[in-house]
């Protein structure tokens, strides 16, 4: 069944997928099949001098994957950038010159603080009207400034403090086979693979500056609470930890608010009621990564008392893939078509 967005967009878009063969990619392309995205054509690119495939699907077909080349982007009117944040920088300046939309998936634009960074249920408004960059927000400020925005709306929010579980998928199709070679080598009593997460991740638990310390920050540092203060408009206090763990996707946060006094945890669930994008659990439903994996938007549940009057705990689940950023992602290029943008209006 095609999204309400899909169904109000009535243009066709001329789309391509950079660097098609990644995880994030092939999220993307499954989110654009499942909302029905109104695709007039899809050109999938690789910035791969030597790619280990040239082939992929799309829909079901098979698609080749090849270098672009700025000079055939003419006609374009989205393009996600889904590689690394290397790969990103290389193109970003593409969308201005060649005159389509980036919606950035790789990070390369989130610093920048002239390019929009988009939560598509949070700040729909920050959405350009005209070619240029897009960026979506890393995956774990994606989840808290979903989970944040309702509260600080419906109960002035006032401190928030979370600590989030982040799968191996943060690192694409890499982290989940390096992850799953590691639990086999440990029970074959053979060599594990380190290059990754610079040592063993399987059936372990190590803080986000674990990697950097041991790995190099390879993937640069992104600011989460800059990045979900932009999103959700601030005016609060907050503080965020990352912890990797064993898990192959779907990011869990642990989160602490102190809500204005006089809120209750009627109050707090009451929030969460925003469709399919963020919803308070209900009996039946199961609140872990495996159990919401394929599932779009995020689930809150567990409501705790905190260490205050009008301070609670409470956990939220949401599947990185399903829905978190690549679905974000394809919501901002549904409303970026629904507003005329994309080749100044031509899309």
């Amino acid at each position: 069944m095609a999204s309400p967005e899909a169904v109000r967009v009535r243009r066709r878009a001329h789309v391509a997928l950079f660097d098609a063969t990644t995880l994030a990619a092939k999220g993307v392309k499954d989110q654009l099949v499942a909302r029905s995205f109104p695709a007039a054509s899809v050109r999938l690119f690789t910035s791969s001098a030597d790619p280990d495939s040239n082939l992929t699907e799309f829909r079901g077909e098979p698609m080749l994957v090849t270098s672009p080349d700025i000079d055939t982007l003419q006609n374009l009117d989205i393009a996600f950038l889904c590689g690394s944040r290397a790969d990103g920088a290389r193109y970003l300046d593409w969308a201005g010159r060649a005159g389509f939309v980036a919606v950035d998936l790789t990070g390369a634009a989130g610093a920048t603080g002239d390019v929009p960074l988009v939560n598509a249920s949070v700040n729909p408004e920050a959405i350009a009207t005209g070619p240029g960059v897009i960026a979506t927000p890393h995956p774990v400020a994606q989840l808290l400034s979903t989970l944040l925005a309702p509260v600080r709306r419906c109960c002035g929010l006032k401190e928030a403090v979370a600590v989030v579980l982040q799968p191996a998928s943060h690192y694409g199709e890499r982290g989940v086979d390096e992850l799953y070679r590691q639990a086999a080598s440990l029970f074959g009593f053979q060599e594990m693979p380190k290059e990754v997460f610079g040592r063993q991740m399987a059936f372990n638990l190590m803080p986000g500056w674990f990697r950097e310390e041991t790995r190099g920050n390879d993937s640069g540092r992104t600011d989460l609470e800059g990045e979900v203060r932009r999103v959700t408009g601030g005016g609060y206090a907050l503080g965020v930890q990352v912890v990797q763990v064993p898990v192959f996707h779907g990011h869990a946060a642990m989160a602490h608010l102190v809500l204005e006094a006089g809120s209750g945890p009627d109050d707090l669930a009451a929030c969460f009621d925003d469709g399919d994008e963020i919803r308070f659990e209900r009996r039946g439903d199961k609140a872990t990564p495996v159990e919401r994996a394929g599932m779009a938007g995020v689930l809150v549940g567990g409501i705790r008392p905190g260490l205050r009057e009008s301070a609670f705990w409470i956990w939220a689940v949401c599947d990185d893939l399903a829905g978190g950023t690549v679905r974000n992602a394809v919501r901002i290029a549904e409303a970026v078509l629904q507003r005329g943008a994309g080749q100044g209006g031509r899309a």
